[in-house]
């Protein structure tokens, strides 16, 4: 049996742990004979950095690498999906045959698919384009083969052409799997039926745990200095055109309050970093950070600029006794470790996990931060530090519990009739 898992992005490795962790959760629920096949946008630099996995492009990025970026990919993808539509007819192998080798492959990995899975993650909100996160839905709704998409936060949606196409996709579905209920809502609102959207954990807690993972507060605090890990990211969605800047001064006032008021030993690591292919360089974000600090402090601060596996980094921040953090994944993946994580939101994916937690009272706006507002929150947030690591393994318990639901809900959609 085969299980297609697209809209992958495993060069951040917050999304290859939900690719992992789904692939997990999905053998779990249907049997170890399943295969699993991700699709990338960055195939090629993915089977890199994992030679184990089993990677090809997704179909618009196959459409890419053959028609390029021009006009002529919307003509190839149409007949992609005219090949799609008469797959099962002798005039679908004669389309077929007219497509690009690339184009052609990732119909046969479609076709041979027992069920397509859109991974899960933060990539239908209005920042983000569609078409090439829905290319491989459209290209399964026209042959025929089931999809559902896996855990995620998604919403609002867009208007025009754009909306439509996405409604259309997202009401065809077999199965949403969400991480929220604000989610919920603006699928509702899309008028998605109610049965087929159902409410599971972040696939990344069903990520295996280290064997190295600790959860006793007590050896932290009895170990040294301070130890403290932040992550940091560029988000150019901001409302406010300074915000960027007050959200850098706010980090660098924590992170100088921190060396010179705790002694703590800082340093910068997040899940999009030393992948050079990636759109992104979390490590880069970090340097403009200490440069902020006076030059006596930025000797006492480090940044990890490594690419880092979600294992290495779940190993990584389990050596940390606090975790400040934008990245939502760096969040999840010290939760998994038994570290005291305090919260960045730069979209409503985090408020929404720590409010579900009962931790909401610890998150901070990316918005409205300020460099007082962090420190004292930060102030706060070490008071209760034994606390929350004595309720941390409990919350993960819960939360792994519901994301392997997730698995479950996949093999009951597909053994009901659409």
């Amino acid at each position: 049996m085969n299980a297609l898992i697209t809209n992958t992005a495993a060069l951040n490795a917050g999304d290859a742990a939900i690719l992992f962790a789904t692939a997990g959760i999905l053998h779990r629920a249907m049997g170890d004979d399943l295969h699993v096949t991700a699709c990338d946008l960055q195939a090629g630099a993915a089977a890199r950095a994992y030679p184990d996995l089993d990677v090809h492009p997704t179909m618009f990025g196959a459409l890419q690498d053959s028609t390029g970026r021009n006009g002529s990919m919307r003509a190839g993808f149409a007949r992609a999906l005219i090949a799609a539509r008469l797959w099962h007819t002798p005039l679908g192998s004669r389309v077929a045959r007219s497509l690009p080798p690339a184009v052609r492959g990732a119909l046969d990995r479609i076709a041979a698919a027992r069920v397509v899975v859109s991974a899960g993650g933060t990539y239908l909100v209005p920042h983000y384009r569609v078409l090439p996160k829905l290319a491989d839905l459209l290209v399964a709704y026209a042959m025929g083969r089931p999809y559902v998409l896996f855990t995620q936060s998604l919403g609002p949606f867009p208007r025009g052409r754009d909306g439509r196409m996405l409604g259309f996709v997202l009401r065809h579905a077999r199965l949403i799997l969400v991480r929220d209920t604000r989610s919920r809502h603006y699928l509702e609102a899309l008028r998605v039926r109610p049965e087929r959207i159902i409410e599971c954990a972040d696939a990344a807690f069903a990520l295996p745990l280290p064997s190295e993972r600790r959860c006793d507060s007590q050896a932290r605090e009895n170990r040294g200095p301070l130890q403290v890990a932040i992550s940091v990211r560029d988000w150019p969605h901001m409302r406010s055109s300074d915000g960027m800047t007050t959200y850098f001064d706010a980090v660098a006032a924590l992170t100088s309050d921190l060396v010179t008021r705790h002694g703590a030993e800082v340093t910068f690591v997040s899940t999009c970093q030393g992948a050079g292919d990636y759109w992104t360089d979390d490590s880069a974000t970090a340097a403009a950070v200490v440069r902020r600090l006076d030059p006596p402090l930025r000797d006492a601060v480090r940044i990890d600029r490594d690419f880092h596996t979600p294992w290495q980094l779940m190993s990584v921040l389990g050596r940390f006794d606090a975790v400040v953090a934008t990245r939502l994944h760096v969040a999840i993946l010290a939760l998994l470790m038994g570290v005291p994580v305090l919260p960045i939101a730069y979209e409503f994916k985090t408020s929404e996990l720590f409010a579900k937690l009962g931790l909401g009272g610890l998150v901070q706006d990316i918005e409205t931060v300020t460099p007082e507002g962090l420190c004292a929150a930060f102030e706060h947030f070490l008071a209760v530090r034994s606390d929350l690591s004595a309720i941390i393994p409990g919350l993960v318990a819960k939360e792994r519990r519901s994301a392997f639901a997730a698995g479950e809900h996949v093999k009951e959609a597909l053994a009901v009739a659409s």
